[in-house]
């Protein structure tokens, strides 16, 4: 027996159709649809306490509106209407595709121009494809005035050609993979919503979902309602709304026979012929034979693609840190192109920051598979090298939490029960031993966390007990491996220019995430995305610095400062955000912030203070630099070097 939800609709739209029993609201009811006017489509339901059913409603006009239409623009339909899927989708790809054969498609369907609808077939020798393309596009028309009509607020128009275009791209993706396309054929034409979903998800075109189902329902109401109806003449009519309104009524008589309606849409369902031709005959509806099946067809269509599409959380790299890979890293420098406000980025992060050391790598991996529910694994690699990160390159990431069993805490004892216990689960390079739970009466102490180690090849295998249903942070990514840093100041002399050599900069990683079922997947994984660019830099900023009292005399290190104060300093980094040298003081003597500059790199120079009016006291000579950079949750902060001198009585 057909799905309820199936029977509930279409009673629900043959009772609310049947409502405009007077012929002149019912034609009203249409023209407002075809003009997409809002207000008098929902006053007119308004007025019939119908306003909650307007969806129902409008997917029963679209259905009958796409049949009229049809049979004007293409006649009544031929065996030779019924071409291959792959021949039809090609078609509808090359005109799509072209500026202006889909701008012509777009206007004689919206002006109901059979001529010039004609004419454009025939320029193309795709006469045989009429009822195909005629239908598809008036379904892909239809939809969009039922989001206007239907909307609580009004809505910005979509231009019908410009739809065309778009989903004549994502047809056009799902063409280039014939494996796939003919997997989808069959999940069509027998309504397997499952294989249908696992097909587009698989494909990476689940983005796409809504309208790809639409496509393929389309094409499949076409050719069953085509192959059912064949045994009863098609004829035109010269009154096609008086005809609509009489199907309307006709309908509305079936909305308290639930029985026939379930056969119907079995029948319909099936494509079993003589089952359908018995009911149509049985309910005295052999004049509607078309219109029914297509109405039938369009509202089991809405359910499968309601299933089909049904959102599902796939696996996706998505964050470093905070930071968007794609809104918030710039793709062609790697560095951030704005700041975030987070209590840890003290700088905000950006614009222009660089990245380095321990890299939190964000997401989210389920732990079943949106392709068939089985067990889920991922991992990430070095683009370039494929070098998985694992071993040294994993640093701690706290992946979440999931529930054990284990024992019962009596007022600090452990009690014989087990319990349902939160434990923390950690990513790590190096595997720690889950903890021992205490024997019964032992001091209770809770469990200590339970770490996942990458294996040889970055896998990591998401815990089946984990309470989110998957993890959101994947992995922690220590770049120093790959892109190493450290002190660069060896041998610099302070307030003499950088030497080439110290020069530093930092390296330019891609970064590959892929997810995959841990049984029965291929050899090449289930998803991936990537992030292309990412500036990292490890090295220290140079801070050199020295009083160059203290460099000569024979006080090696103490000379007096007296009447002068001379420094030497020398500053650089590839990500300088700004450094400052500065001498401070509890006496007012001291002048603060002597000189200071922002990046890029640095300075170096000989600054000579006069000192001869200063009071008795210590004084402190700071030089300060701030990179910019990020670990995308925490920035690096401003490190300083410093130097005291005291200025005694008398010099």
């Amino acid at each position: 027996m057909a799905d309820e939800a199936l029977i509930n609709d279409l009673a629900g739209a043959a009772q609310a159709i049947g409502a405009f029993t007077h012929e002149d609201a019912f034609r009203s009811l249409i023209d407002a649809f075809r003009a997409g006017d809002r207000d008098s489509f929902r006053r007119l339901l308004e007025e019939r306490k119908l306003v909650e059913r307007c969806e129902l409603v409008c997917e029963w006009i679209r259905s009958k509106e796409c049949v009229l239409l049809c049979l004007e623009l293409c006649g009544p339909p031929t065996d030779i209407e019924l071409p291959d899927p792959r021949e039809f989708a090609a078609a509808l790809v090359r005109i799509t595709q072209d500026e202006e054969l889909v701008e012509r498609l777009a206007a004689t369907v919206e002006h109901r121009d059979g001529d010039g609808f004609r004419a454009l077939l025939a320029e193309l020798k795709l006469e045989r494809f009429c009822h195909l393309i005629c239908h598809w596009v008036c379904t892909v028309r239809t939809r969009l005035l039922c989001r206007v009509v239907c909307s609580p607020e009004p809505q910005r128009p979509v231009y019908l050609a410009e739809e065309l275009t778009a989903l004549g791209a994502v047809l056009g993706r799902l063409l280039e993979n014939e494996k796939a396309f003919a997997q989808a054929v069959k999940a069509a034409e027998s309504g397997n919503c499952e294989l249908m979903r696992q097909i587009l998800v698989r494909n990476d075109l689940d983005q796409n979902c809504t309208v790809i189902c639409e496509w393929f329902c389309s094409w499949r109401c076409v050719r069953i309602c085509f192959t059912l109806c064949r045994p009863f003449p098609i004829e035109t009519t010269d009154n096609p709304l008086r005809e609509a309104f009489d199907f309307a009524q006709a309908v509305s008589k079936l909305a308290d026979n639930r029985s026939a309606l379930g056969r119907l849409a079995d029948a319909v369902a099936s494509g079993d012929e003589a089952a359908y031709a018995g009911l149509v005959d049985e309910l005295g509806l052999a004049r509607f034979c078309t219109q029914l099946c297509h109405w039938i067809c369009s509202f089991h269509c809405r359910l499968l693609c309601q299933c089909v599409c049904t959102p599902v959380l796939r696996p996706w790299f998505t964050h470093i840190g905070h930071f968007d890979i794609y809104a918030d890293i710039d793709p062609g420098t790697g560095l951030t192109n704005k700041g975030l406000s987070y209590s840890g980025l003290s700088s905000n992060g950006g614009p222009g920051f660089g990245f380095f050391d321990c890299l939190e790598l964000r997401g989210f991996c389920p732990v079943a598979s949106p392709i068939d529910g089985t067990a889920m694994k991922y991992r990430f690699l070095i683009a370039g090298t494929n070098a998985p990160i694992t071993g040294s390159r994993v640093c701690n990431a706290d992946a979440g939490t999931r529930l054990i069993s284990w024992p019962e805490n009596l007022a600090g004892v452990a009690g014989a029960v087990n319990v349902p216990t939160f434990q923390s689960i950690s990513i790590e390079g190096s595997p720690v031993p889950d903890p021992v739970p205490p024997a019964p009466g032992a001091p209770w102490q809770g469990p200590s966390r339970h770490v996942i180690v990458p294996d040889a090849q970055g896998w990591i295998v998401v815990d089946p007990d984990s309470i989110s249903g998957g993890f959101t942070t994947l992995v922690g990514y220590d770049t120093g491996v790959d892109v190493p840093g450290g002190d660069p100041s060896g041998g610099i002399v302070a307030g003499d220019p950088i030497p080439a050599a110290n020069q530093k900069d930092g390296a330019d990683l891609g970064i590959i995430f892929e997810a995959t079922r841990v049984v029965g997947s291929g050899p090449i994984a289930d998803f991936s995305n990537s992030l292309a660019k990412v500036h990292i830099n490890n090295w220290d900023a140079i801070r050199a610095l020295t009083i160059q009292q203290f460099l000569v005399g024979p006080l090696l290190g103490c000379t007096p400062i007296s009447t002068a104060l001379d420094l030497n300093y020398t500053t650089d980094h590839e990500l300088m955000a700004d450094w400052s040298l500065s001498v401070t003081s509890f006496s007012s003597s001291a002048p603060g912030t002597v000189v200071s500059g922002s990046g890029p790199r640095g300075a170096s120079a000989h600054q000579h203070i006069d000192t001869s009016t200063w009071n008795p006291c210590s004084y402190v000579v700071s030089l300060v630099t701030r990179t910019s950079r990020t670990t995308g949750l925490f920035d690096d902060v401003a490190l300083t070097t410093q130097i005291t001198f005291c200025i005694g009585v008398g010099g």
